[in-house]
């Protein structure tokens, strides 16, 4: 079976931090074996945590005061998961959602996310495919690549649906009527003839032991009344009073607090703390521990903690590493590019003629640094571990890999191990690494029987992140005087993301750099009409550590592209905006989201502003962005506006869309004009938020969002509105001044904004 998954190249960078389940699990059964256990397991579910009331499926439960919970097995980081799939339950359930408590349910197979591996329209009600049962199976949990509503779309209104047919029939049973002749409003079924009302918590028990002999017809788009309405996020008002629990947040009787300490070469060792009785010593301090990640002080507080890592005197081994700089990085990039490529994952026509044949080539490099996550909260991890039994407070965006870590690593079976998701204070892709889980677990098992919260500094945690990857993306094109691109080359040195996640998380199904989809997405397949087309890549070895970045490929390769596909507009003399809308013919989706970014951007204004445009499908989504500047001052401008249209296709609710692309504007503007992290001696020169700063309040643009209406299955929304930017900042920077910006981060060039 792994061999079957292997050749269907199922371990892409969507999935990677699902895959810990194949491997540290073991995967022993044979596919015969495998099948006559697995239709089992993928219905069976606990319901904990779920509380009182009778379960009607693995999401929904209902109380008898006609509490609905319901179990949503998707982490919480912002980007309101917890509010659009109990939308997408409430539509067919026909409940109000007000009546909904939401739960975080222990990782078992029917909250698989089968849809971040196969990317293929799931439905666990109608049946899976051979790989979606494998996949459940294990199970393979987790929250990423903007996925949750495309993998939810149809199974949550099947969970909704199923759940409403039960319960009528419950009561239709107890009326001695048929089906048929019943209704549902708000949480209670309704006899049509004599208008009798029965609740929901009132049928749930009868309702929780009948099996349907078919499925239920799911409402059509036209009949919706939550699906698609801005409805209140469920998760709001606890976070306005106070009463959210993230991860930094737990408090547990008799707690202790740990502060860890990194080597300070990438990939070093600590191998002694030379004043360890001195620390030891220090107030609070209960005990200091070495182990193979690094050191950790743990004490009565993370005050202390945190002060005996800073005295801390240690003894390292540098692995040899010592000399890395980003002078270092930038000149093997550069070797790179003039090697040949490692892999062609595009090539129509012939590139090499056409570009020989033409006068004028267009020639240009870009590049892009490492960046750090660095999101909100720091990460931490709660963890109490006794002989047989371990429970884990944590904010994590897989579940299964906190789950399968946990397990491999203390030897506890995972049948006596609690896993308590809290929200995330930011995710990124950051907080679905396992680093920071088995540290707190190596700590916690010094002491065990005491819940211990292991803590990184931001210093920390932004010198040992998982960054996204340095690179460099070449260009040469050919263009003809009417606008036709004749040839597309586009080669890139870039360090593998995906070889360097899976290492950590499954080493044996770690892609060659080759096979790694995540080098290339955004720049393959581009929508554009193109004569010749071809995009290579060769790979850049590092110890450094780099993984899943908020859109990942797309993050880097919507820059190069789209900042190129201005270059080859203005060498022929064409407005960038009609340069693209020329070559979208074939593609009307396409077509259609860049004309509306450019009327709601006021594109070819006559006003003193100027204006750059970028255009991106990513995650199943379609962006086009405006960006207009004014000119404040020599090489400084204000950022007045970003026009954003987006084709995510059937979208549920609109207000969290308008949020999330507004905040992945924002996400890559702070990449754009100031991130950057740089190397020195084997080391992270940025440390803290003063030399690795963000978008603030006054130089926020305004965005404005339109929602393409169509009825396409629906795409993701967490990521896509963060590529776009940065090239449309590059492209009206070019329209202001003249100069071609190939080089993130813009402060690099010079640039000021207010």
């Amino acid at each position: 079976m792994l061999e079957e998954i292997k050749k269907r190249k199922i371990f892409t960078r969507r999935n990677f931090m699902m895959t810990g389940g194949v491997l540290t699990t073991g995967l022993v059964v044979g596919v015969a074996g495998l099948n006559s256990h697995v239709n089992k397991k993928l219905k069976k579910y606990t319901g904990a945590g779920m509380g009182d009331g009778d379960s009607l499926n693995a999401w929904v439960r209902i109380a008898p005061d006609n509490k609905v919970t319901l179990a949503i097995a998707r982490a919480e980081m912002g980007q309101g998961v917890y509010t659009s799939l109990p939308m997408l339950v409430a539509e067919e359930l026909e409940i109000s959602m007000d009546q909904i408590n939401v739960i975080h349910p222990q990782p078992e197979s029917p909250y698989a996310n089968t849809f971040m591996l196969t990317q293929k329209e799931p439905n666990a009600f109608k049946g899976y495919s051979m790989m979606e049962k494998l996949y459940a199976y294990l199970p393979i949990i987790g929250t990423g690549g903007s996925t949750t509503i495309p993998d939810g779309f149809n199974n949550m209104r099947y969970a909704g649906a199923t759940a409403r047919e039960m319960l009528k029939q419950a009561a239709a049973n107890q009326w001695g009527i048929s089906r048929s002749d019943i209704s549902v409003d708000n949480g209670y079924v309704i006899n049509d003839s004599s208008k009798e009302r029965l609740s929901y918590g009132e049928l749930a028990l009868a309702a929780r032991d009948i099996d349907l002999s078919e499925l239920p017809v799911l409402k059509e788009k036209k009949d919706w009344k939550v699906v698609g309405t801005k409805a209140r996020r469920l998760d709001i008002p606890e976070k306005v009073t106070g009463g959210a629990e993230f991860g930094i947040d737990v408090r547990k009787e008799n707690m202790l607090y740990a502060a860890m300490l990194h080597p300070k070469v990438i990939g070093g060792k600590i191998t002694e703390v030379s004043n360890l009785s001195e620390i030891e010593s220090m107030p609070g301090v209960k005990k200091v521990v070495l182990t193979q990640y690094g050191a950790a002080v743990i004490a009565d507080n993370t005050w202390r903690a945190t002060n005996g890592t800073l005295f801390m005197e240690t003894v390292e081994d540098g692995a040899g590493n010592e000399a890395i700089t980003s002078e270092i990085i930038q000149e093997r990039l550069n070797e790179i590019l003039d090697l040949e490529p490692i892999a062609t994952p595009e090539s129509e026509g012939d590139v090499d003629a056409a570009i020989a044949q033409a006068d004028n080539p267009i020639e240009s490099t870009y590049k892009v640094p490492y960046l750090a996550h660095a999101t909100m909260e720091p990460l931490n991890c709660t963890v109490l571990i006794n002989n047989d039994s371990a429970e884990i407070w944590v904010g994590h965006q897989a579940t299964s890999v906190v789950l399968d870590m946990v397990s491999q690593q203390t030897g506890i079976d995972k049948s006596n191990i609690k896993i308590n998701i809290t929200y995330l204070g930011g995710g990124f892709g950051r907080r679905g690494e396992p680093d920071f889980l088995n540290k707190a677990v190596a700590v916690a098992q010094e002491m065990k029987g005491v819940p211990i919260q292991t803590v990184f500094t931001r210093e920390e945690d932004m010198k040992n992140d998982m960054y996204r990857p340095a690179a460099l993306s070449r260009f040469k094109a050919a263009v003809s005087d009417n606008g036709e691109i004749l040839a597309w080359d586009n080669k890139i040195a870039i360090q593998s993301v995906s070889q360097s996640a899976l290492s950590r998380i499954a080493p044996a199904m770690a892609p060659k750099a080759k096979h790694d989809e995540a080098t290339v997405e955004g720049a393959v397949h581009l929508s554009y009409k193109m004569n010749n087309r071809r995009t290579s890549f060769g790979d850049y070895q590092s110890p450094i550590q780099v993984g899943f970045w908020r859109s990942v490929g797309s993050s880097q390769n919507a820059f190069f592209t789209e900042c190129f596909m201005d270059e080859c507009a203005h060498a022929v003399g064409q407005d960038p905006y009609e340069f693209r809308l020329a070559k979208l013919s074939d593609t009307p989706r396409f077509k259609a989201v860049l004309e509306r970014a450019a009327a709601l951007g006021n594109w070819g204004a006559q006003d003193s502003k100027y204006r750059g445009i970028a255009l991106h499908k990513s995650f199943g989504s379609i962006v086009g962005e405006v960006c207009t500047i004014s000119k404040v001052g020599d090489k400084e401008f204000a950022i007045d506006e970003y026009a954003c249209a987006i084709d995510c296709g059937m979208y549920v609710n609109p207000d969290i869309i308008e949020a999330q692309i507004e905040g992945g504007v924002i996400f890559g503007l702070s990449a754009a004009l100031y991130g950057q992290i740089t190397w020195n001696n084997g080391s992270v020169v940025q440390s803290n938020f003063p030399d690795y700063d963000m978008v603030r309040m006054n130089v926020s643009p305004a965005i404005k969002v339109h929602i393409m209406e169509n009825d396409y299955y629906p795409g993701g929304v967490g990521e896509p509105g963060t590529p776009p930017a940065a090239p449309a900042l590059a492209n009206a920077l070019f329209a202001a001044t003249g100069e071609r910006v190939r080089e993130l981060p813009l402060m690099k060039s010079g640039y000021k904004f207010s």
